[in-house]
């Protein structure tokens, strides 16, 4: 089937590009520098959007023009910060994907949109919507670039597209009277409301939520898009006791691909309001959001347990792996106070650290207390093999009593700094991702047949990343066995964001979604990811590397006494033939990552499987080559329904996206209609 498919995209990509209007079986979209886009005059989608219309710059273009320069270095190193990307119209989170199954991946210096609207508003956004429709044109929408999938326009099949980008539309509207969603009955209004528009990020909303003493529900990284996490269901700190951000919209004003406005609500055009919560992207593009908020607590209770695999032996750490999972799971399924964490278990004697962190609102913490007597007795078995700080509870996080804001270590009295805000690692910025990949376990998945059966496979698993965070042991890479965590792997093996012991609300919000069933169910979130610094198509030369070993050492863990290191640090300091040499080893170090990670999802795939409602997905956090990903991000059930709806409101494909819905019905890279 892949290989028919492959082929039918061959067929797509070499017929005829459509001349406008409906796309036909065998036809394309028109992209640059493509003859039909050539022949396209820009100048009255230009006046109509206000001359926003602009040209896509590679964020590293001043390396691309000299790499030795006071601007590169000073490019370079501002891509540690999350918002360096996320608020340019070239910028994306992470700079690229590895090769797998289905087609290369891609790296920074990466193919882009050619030119962009940078929409201030509804209008805005109309216009380009019925531009791109008129002219046949390939659309990208993109608000922060945050998504890994590259979907907003970082991939290869994105290049030379018309992106749309929201990023300044930053409206925040707070409801001072009830708020009552459009073709809905006054008995169905809600206080404390607000509305958003498509730019905002999260650290946009949650300080100005808390200055009015609410809280509104999303994700935890601030730099995240409301918009693109709220399509895809943006799940939360708090998404136990209020469920994800998807099942807290209450309305949401859109820009249909016909390139007509309309507000949808469950009184209101319901199907495709039902699809925007959790559906993924694709169905229309919208303009802003409207949201129930909550009371923000006074306080957050927090508790924890940590310790390590003091004897470094892979079957102590594989074992480890298996008793903090189902310690995890336990836990989540016990405490029935809407906890949610952070579960970290070593995958390799470099990564022999493991930790239980919880977090609740206005919790218990003497309660969560038994959560982790299980898993003490057994490290405390085994005191030749471990390494344990204890049981540990952290204090509650409170509001100083005078300002009213958080009393958080760091933070100057009078500051809003809030505990639930998490920041990306600085690992992650400008980063090529190798992998991400998750499988949400439900009950079942975890405890199905035997308890050994489960902790076979759980095992294999921990063993399958183990094998991955020894990549190069023997051989001319035998020294990065020793090497400590900051090594060139970066991974993790760690459930979070629970929904399997949500209250009865938020179970009732949940399934007014079209997400997956079985991620309410589920008891963990199991995730595996790897960062490597990104390697700028730039020429391998002496002055490139100066740029970038800075960055080589923090992100890839090149250690002095490492051979690498002093090749590297030779050819930086101005020896060509070495800075070739540094450069060359680099590639070989990683495709045999690659090689190895392409095991580690054979094995994830294998023990936890989408069939059999043992595992989904979650769509905004998930494999590139997830199988069966209708199934795992939204179930058979669901995704008949939102195919139903992606037909009536967007026949034609116009909002094409990677494993968005009905992406199936179209070529491999999006552009072309199969059927």
């Amino acid at each position: 089937m892949l290989r028919l498919l492959r082929l039918l995209g061959a067929a797509a990509a070499a017929a005829s590009t459509a001349p406008g209007g409906a796309l036909a079986p065998g036809q394309c979209r028109c992209r640059a520098p493509q003859p039909c886009w050539r022949r396209v005059d820009f100048t009255p989608l230009n006046t109509s959007v206000g001359g926003r219309l602009e040209g896509v710059a590679d964020e590293m273009a001043s390396c691309l023009r000299e790499a030795d320069s006071a601007e590169c270095r000073a490019d370079l190193n501002s891509t540690d910060s999350e918002f360096f990307y996320t608020g340019r119209v070239g910028g994306f989170m992470h700079t690229g994907l590895a090769d797998g199954p289905v087609g290369p991946g891609w790296s920074i210096a990466h193919p882009l949109a050619a030119l962009a609207v940078a929409a201030e508003g509804p209008a805005d956004v109309a216009a380009t919507v019925r531009f791109a429709a008129q002219h046949n044109l390939r659309l990208a929408v993109k608000g922060t670039g945050h998504d890994w999938f590259g979907r907003s326009g970082s991939h290869p099949d994105l290049e030379g597209a018309l992106m749309l980008w929201t990023h300044r539309m930053k409206s925040i509207e707070w409801h001072a009277a009830e708020f009552t969603a459009e073709g809905c009955a006054d008995d169905s209004s809600v206080a404390h409301a607000v509305s958003v528009g498509a730019g905002v990020q999260f650290a946009d909303l949650y300080p100005e939520a808390e200055k009015r003493g609410r809280l509104v529900n999303g994700g935890t990284c601030t730099s995240v898009g409301v918009g693109g996490c709220t399509l895809g269901g943006c799940f939360g700190p708090f998404s136990q006791r209020l469920g994800p951000a998807a099942s807290n919209l209450l309305q949401a004003k859109v820009v249909l691909a016909n390139g007509t406005a309309a507000t949808v609500s469950k009184c209101s055009h319901p199907d495709l309001f039902w699809a925007l919560r959790g559906g993924g992207a694709g169905f229309a593009v919208v303009t802003e959001f409207t949201f129930r908020s909550y009371r923000s607590p006074d306080y957050l209770t927090r508790v924890g347990y940590s310790g390590s695999v003091g004897s470094g032996k892979a079957e102590d750490i594989e074992a480890t792996a298996v008793e903090v999972l189902r310690a995890a799971n336990e836990g989540f399924l016990a405490a029935n106070q809407g906890w949610n964490g952070d579960i970290n278990v070593p995958v390799s004697a470099r990564f022999s650290n493991f930790s239980i962190s919880l977090s609740t609102y206005e919790g218990n913490a003497t309660a969560a207390l038994p959560l982790f007597d299980r898993l003490d007795a057994w490290v405390k078995s085994r005191p030749a093999a471990m390494q344990v700080s204890g049981r540990k509870v952290a204090p509650p996080v409170r509001r100083r009593p005078q300002s009213g804001t958080w009393a958080q270590a760091g933070a100057p009295e009078g500051q809003v700094r809030l505990p639930w805000d998490d920041p990306h690692h600085d690992n992650e910025i400008g980063t090529e991702h190798l992998i991400s990949m998750s499988k949400w376990l439900t009950r079942t998945a975890l405890g199905r047949g035997t308890a050994e059966d489960s902790d076979a496979g759980l095992r294999t698993v921990a063993a399958a990343l183990a094998n991955v965070s020894r990549v190069g042991c023997g051989g001319p890479l035998e020294k990065l066995c020793t090497l400590p965590a900051a090594s060139v792997v970066r991974g993790r093996m760690g459930m979070d964001k629970s929904q399997g012991n949500a209250n009865k609300r938020t179970r009732e919000l949940f399934a007014e979604t079209s997400q997956n069933p079985v991620l309410l169910e589920t008891v963990g979130f199991m995730t595996s990811q790897w960062h490597v610094p990104s390697l700028p198509q730039l020429p391998r030369t002496s002055a490139t590397l100066r740029s970038l070993w800075v960055r080589f050492q923090k992100y890839a863990g090149i250690e002095a006494g490492e051979p690498l290191h002093a090749t590297c640090a030779a050819g930086a300091a101005g020896n060509e033939t070495q800075a070739a040499d540094c450069f060359a080893q680099w590639a070989e170090r990683r495709a045999t990552i690659v090689a190895q990670l392409a095991k580690l999802r054979a094995t994830m795939n294998w023990h936890f499987p989408t069939a059999g409602g043992y595992a989904g997905s979650y769509w905004n956090e998930a494999d590139y080559y997830e199988p069966h990903w209708q199934r795992s991000f939204w179930s058979d059930e669901n995704y008949r329904r939102l195919l139903a709806v992606k037909r009536r409101w967007d026949p034609d494909g116009l909002l094409a996206c990677h494993h968005c819905v009905g992406s199936e019905l179209l070529s491999t890279d999006g552009n072309c209609r199969l059927t």
